[in-house]
């Protein structure tokens, strides 16, 4: 009898460890956080006068142009300071802080075939994604070729935002958790719901079906494709405390990884929330406090690969929408991240990080404007 009480309370306590995650604990490494400061670039404004700019990049195939979303429903180009305006669906986006246009994609053969893909708020506030078609003088037919995806949004907020073709050539959008404090629906880890997700589909396909590619995300508010290396790094943004950044490997032929959300904030367990053990538990390669410095919400990047800021190559850049502060950092070969450094430029309300036809930086700002990159003063 004492022995087989010995055994039911060995059992216990692996089962009351259970939540505490032991195994998990044991091999968490430690995120890369800042460790000094840099002054790799410069930044200039090169337009002004945009209403709540989202986005900004090249369209392939147009090289002398950036192009820019403004969150209420517009498509702009700029070319040697003309605007034009390609696309105007106000009138079918709702806009809040966290709603609105939100996301653009074009095909690869963009250049010859025209085709593109928006992510916007519908009236109804939830998340519509839709193909359209661009003429020759770059302007887009207004209502869309076909719409390829509906998600019901429960609340305003955490609606993710960033469309891209990822190396395997399907386009993958991020979706937030559908808003509120700590995921109060556990979206986010149950695999049956798309929001809090890294989704992806095959345009090309009749019916395009979306697949779960990641899971665990707060609100991914911009990700980025390492084409070459076949990984996507991710600025998911935090609770309270802190933002990470997360760099994930992308093995299709496995359970979606796990980014954590909501059962962790960052590297710390929040209490009475299950995580789903289906896929392997990914950590953030790098976070930031709010702390002193007001930052509240990252704004995720791109690894540099233009010629112009020696300094930044290969390195990954992201940044905080309230503080304005930019960070770089390093990846290493075994998938996590060092030498974090905090620029001396800042992008007030940074929106958006994005390159020009040259791989050269280019951002957005809430406030309205766009910036460029330059290499700094004195070199």
């Amino acid at each position: 009898m004492r022995r087989l009480l010995s055994v039911l309370l060995t059992m216990l306590a692996f089962t009351g460890c259970s939540d505490a995650e032991p195994e998990r604990d044991a091999g968490r490494p430690t995120p890369a956080v800042e460790q000094g400061r840099a002054h790799n670039f410069d930044v200039e404004r090169v337009a002004t006068g945009f209403n709540r700019p989202v986005w900004v990049g090249a369209a392939p195939g147009d090289p002398d142009a950036l192009w820019v979303l403004e969150q209420p429903g517009r498509v702009v180009r700029i070319e040697r300071g003309r605007r034009t305006t390609l696309l105007d669906i106000s009138g079918q986006v709702l806009t809040g802080a966290e709603q609105g246009l939100l996301g653009i994609a074009f095909q690869p053969d963009f250049a010859t075939g025209g085709r593109l893909f928006l992510h916007w708020s519908d009236l109804q506030g939830d998340t519509a994604v839709a193909e359209f078609r661009a003429r020759r003088d770059h302007t887009i037919a207004p209502f869309p070729v076909r719409r390829l995806l509906t998600v019901e949004q429960p609340e305003e907020n955490h609606n993710g935002g960033q469309l891209a073709f990822g190396p395997d050539e399907r386009l993958y959008l991020g979706l937030g958790d559908g808003g509120g404090a700590f995921d109060p629906r556990a979206s986010a880890q149950d695999p049956e719901n798309l929001l809090g997700k890294l989704i992806a589909a095959d345009v090309e396909a009749t019916v395009p079906r979306w697949q779960v590619v990641l899971t665990g995300l707060r609100n991914p508010w911009r990700f980025w494709f390492d084409q070459a290396l076949g990984e996507v790094w991710i600025g998911d943004v935090g609770q309270d405390e802190v933002e990470e950044i997360n760099r994930v490997a992308l093995e299709l032929d496995e359970p979606p990884k796990n980014l954590g959300w909501s059962a962790f904030d960052g590297t710390r367990r929040i209490d009475g929330h299950d995580l789903d053990r289906s896929g392997e538990l990914v950590w953030p390669v790098a976070t930031y406090g709010h702390g002193e410095d007001g930052g509240c919400s990252v704004t995720g990047g791109l690894v540099y690969g233009g010629g112009l800021l020696p300094g930044s190559t290969r390195r990954y850049l992201y940044g905080d929408y309230c503080a304005g502060t930019l960070w770089s950092l390093r990846g290493t070969p075994d998938g996590r991240a060092e030498d974090v450094s905090r620029e001396q430029a800042k992008v007030p309300l940074l929106t958006h990080i994005g390159s020009d036809s040259d791989g050269e930086l280019v951002f957005a700002s809430g406030s309205g404007d766009i910036y460029r990159a330059v290499p700094p003063d004195g070199s």
